[in-house]
């Protein structure tokens, strides 16, 4: 099953407003823009993968769409090099729930196969724990203390 929605790569620039990335979590994100953002060529934000698909027959196409994209699990940031893809959870503290959306959404964007590139994933965040920070080395997972 592809993305709910085809991905919308766009520059990384900071605007201010992120699609569905809260107020702390948008702050954390423009000082990751402003130290890292030059690596990489364009980003995409709230790439919702998988969910439900409804099986009423009468539902219209357009109840499928939102039924879908309402239950998908969704990206906070997805930014692209010409080598990889990146996936990014961000949030202001590390946590485990953390580290397993990063896993989760590196694992769907590799299972839905929108790219031959690979997929990589990390967290984004202004304070790492350091039990965190063992288990993002130990699956592989970036960690972006900003």
């Amino acid at each position: 099953m592809p993305a709910v929605f085809p991905i919308e790569w766009g520059p990384l620039a900071k605007t201010g407003r992120y699609r569905h990335m809260a107020r702390r979590d948008a702050a954390v994100w423009e000082r990751w823009l402003d130290k890292y953002g030059g690596g990489f060529e364009a980003v995409a934000y709230d790439v919702a993968l998988g969910g439900i698909l409804p099986t009423d027959p009468a539902a219209t196409d357009a109840q499928r769409v939102g039924w879908q994209y309402a239950t998908a699990l969704k990206i906070d940031a997805l930014v692209r090099t010409p080598a990889y893809w990146l996936v990014l959870e961000v949030r202001p503290e590390s946590s485990v729930s953390a580290v397993g959306a990063a896993l989760v959404y590196r694992l769907m964007l590799q299972r839905e196969r929108l790219t031959a590139l690979p997929v990589r994933a990390g967290l984004v965040c202004e304070t790492l724990h350091p039990d965190i920070a063992w288990a993002l080395t130990a699956l592989t997972l970036a960690a972006f203390v900003v």
